[in-house]
């Protein structure tokens, strides 16, 4: 107490804060929010550098062929609209319309053949299918727009639906009945297709058959998706593909079997599935809702991961410096704010080490590297810090089990949010074990 009185009080502030495990905490805390900064740059760096992966892709697909979307062939007759006037008189609107006649059975075969292109050091998944459509129509359902106005059976045409038109490597021809169609590009009326082909048909020359049968077979390329719009009163659809991961999306989910390299997927469908009829004029509710069909599904992409790994830049610096506070409280190694400050940076050079590495040998490899040429650096520091083998040797292991912890959680997409809060449960129950002693209220005695 004689000792006390004998210091300044500028001397006992001094002592205070060197003393003071409140004041070391506030101190790591301020350095733990001072190394946002650096991080924010990181996860600026990484959706750079995914802004480039998705430029890459797309300068891919505009050359290639972007996500597919087929319709299948369906039938339409142009007609007028009529209406009632005040007076009972039917008048007829000088507007042309049309009327859309759906195909009673629909059946496609197809198959992916998938392959990597690479634009500068980036990857890009695309693919080339064959599609084979068959099928047939009522031939009576072409006299149902007879209900709607006068119409123009001569002016009919035959659309297919094709989202990207670019990249077929065949001329187009349909097997209509007992002829053979040639199909030109562009669809006249737009309201439900896009983009596609279309040929010019006659539709009053079949109305004496009850059916009539089509087939048109082609090989497109495309990326990403491949979709399909049930048409059919009832529709198949059979494909096949070498890709192990197929993400099966839109309003109807098939039966399927998956390998580890391949797929085989098969939908069936009726009318009744869907929101429209088989004829109908105008733009029906739901057309585009009843898309369905797959994309090549990567389930974590390398930026995903890294983005990912970036979530957690936060949880092992704190970590660390928490390592750090209970050696500098319970062992009385003196250690400086500078020093924190060097070893969180190290801490966050790892990302950006992570990052580089991982676009050239994949992440796994590079955050193996990254957390050995990391975990090796602070090892060195801290030895050179504490010069207590036994506490560098507790922080170097420590740093292998927590790298080793956020590598386990990378990995996982179902269970990494169960994994990650009972290892947060068990960090939180080591420091209040290891804190239960420590005098916050009091300044800190010398040994």
């Amino acid at each position: 107490m004689l000792e006390n009185t004998e210091l300044s009080a500028w001397e006992r502030f001094q002592k205070f804060i060197r003393e003071s495990a409140t004041i070391k905490l506030f101190i790591i805390g301020f350095i733990l929010l001072l190394l946002l900064i650096p991080l924010s740059f990181v996860h600026d760096l990484v959706y750079e550098r995914q802004s480039r992966q998705i430029e890459a892709i797309q300068e891919v697909t505009n050359t290639w062929g972007g996500e597919q979307t087929i319709t299948a062939p369906f039938v339409t007759i142009p007609y007028q609209e009529t209406a009632i006037g005040q007076n009972g008189e039917q008048i007829i609107s000088r507007e042309k319309k049309y009327f859309r006649v759906l195909p009673e059975d629909v059946d496609i075969q197809t198959n992916l053949i998938t392959e990597k292109r690479s634009r500068g050091i980036f990857d890009v998944v695309v693919y080339t299918t064959s599609v084979a459509i068959k099928g047939r129509f009522k031939c009576s359902d072409f006299q149902a727009v007879n209900s709607v106005g006068p119409a123009f059976p001569k002016q009919a045409f035959i659309s297919l639906g094709l989202s990207d038109l670019h990249n077929l490597s065949d001329l187009l021809v349909l097997d209509w009945g007992n002829q053979k169609l040639s199909m030109t590009p562009g669809v006249e009326n737009a309201e439900i297709v896009q983009r596609g082909v279309s040929t010019a048909f006659d539709v009053s020359s079949v109305s004496a058959q009850e059916y009539i049968d089509f087939a048109i077979q082609f090989s497109i390329r495309g990326s990403q998706s491949i979709q399909f719009v049930p048409t059919g009163k009832e529709t198949t659809v059979h494909m096949t593909g070498n890709w192990g991961s197929p993400s099966f999306q839109g309003a109807f989910f098939p039966t399927h079997e998956i390998g580890d390299t391949s797929f085989s997927a098969d939908w069936k469908l009726i009318y009744l599935n869907r929101n429209y009829p088989q004829q109908f004029s105008g733009v029906p509710a739901g057309f585009a809702e009843s898309e369905f069909g797959m994309s090549l599904y990567v389930p974590v992409t390398e930026y995903q991961k890294n983005e990912r790994s970036a979530k957690y830049a936060v949880l092992i610096i704190a970590l660390t410096f928490m390592v750090f506070f209970f050696v500098q409280v319970l062992n009385r190694v003196r250690i400086h704010g500078i020093q924190f400050m060097l070893v969180g940076l190290a801490l966050c050079l790892f990302y950006v080490l992570l990052l580089s590495f991982t676009e050239h040998i994949g992440f796994n490899y590079a955050y193996a590297l990254s957390a050995a040429m990391t975990i090796s650096l602070i090892g060195f520091y801290v030895s050179a810090i504490f010069k207590n083998r036994k506490l560098s040797m507790v922080n170097f292991l420590f740093l292998i089990l927590v790298y080793s912890f956020v590598f386990v959680i990378i990995q996982m997409q179902e269970y990494a949010l169960l994994v990650g809060g009972l290892g947060l449960f068990l960090v939180l129950a080591s420091a209040m074990y290891l804190s239960r002693n420590i005098t916050w209220s009091e300044e800190l005695q010398k040994q």
